[in-house]
């Protein structure tokens, strides 16, 4: 079962949203950017996340005038404004607004886990040539909030409570 937008805003599932009026959708809530990343330096993935070393990356600048930025084509690390807190009967899927893909970009993020609180970026990546010009604030994405069937003990990993959505290195503390 998908929960209705309105519900996830009603239980505060999804928070810090700039107005929850224009953000509700039928079947979701809207994210909007905070902010653009990219990354400097290549990051490191095992399997038990002893060996796991973050990317380190740059944050760049919305124009002070225009409140706009410029993306060349490339992929970029975006952070919404909006933040979770998963209730341990759900989970969250994140997905590309289609005024986004229909101008030549897509978002990926993973599962957000039954349990999660905190901060949610996502993946962009600018496939057209011409590259794309974004606003502070810009709708990107919409989250969508699964049903599961049963409350699961929930996610306890290192990005529990973060306020970012850069990694951390190191194993995940237990």
């Amino acid at each position: 079962m998908l929960l209705s937008g309105a519900s996830i805003v009603k239980q505060g599932i999804v928070r810090n949203l700039r107005s929850a009026l224009q953000q509700q959708q039928p079947c979701g809530v809207d994210l909007s950017l905070r902010r653009v990343l990219t990354w400097t330096s290549p990051a490191t993935i095992d399997f038990d996340n002893s060996h796991r070393q973050a990317a380190t990356t740059c944050e760049l600048r919305f124009d002070k005038e225009t409140g706009t930025i410029k993306l060349r084509q490339g992929a970029y690390l975006v952070e919404f404004n909006e933040t979770v807190s998963v209730p341990l009967d759900c989970m969250g899927q994140v997905f590309v607004r289609s005024s986004l893909w229909r101008s030549g970009a897509t978002l990926t993020a993973g599962v957000v886990d039954a349990g999660y609180e905190g901060a949610l970026g996502a993946l962009l990546d600018v496939k057209n040539p011409a590259g794309i010009l974004l606003y502070k604030d810009a709708k990107l994405g919409q989250i969508a909030m699964h049903q599961l069937e049963e409350k699961v003990a929930g996610y306890r990993g290192v990005y529990q409570f973060s306020g970012s959505s850069l990694g951390r290195d190191g194993p995940s503390k237990k």
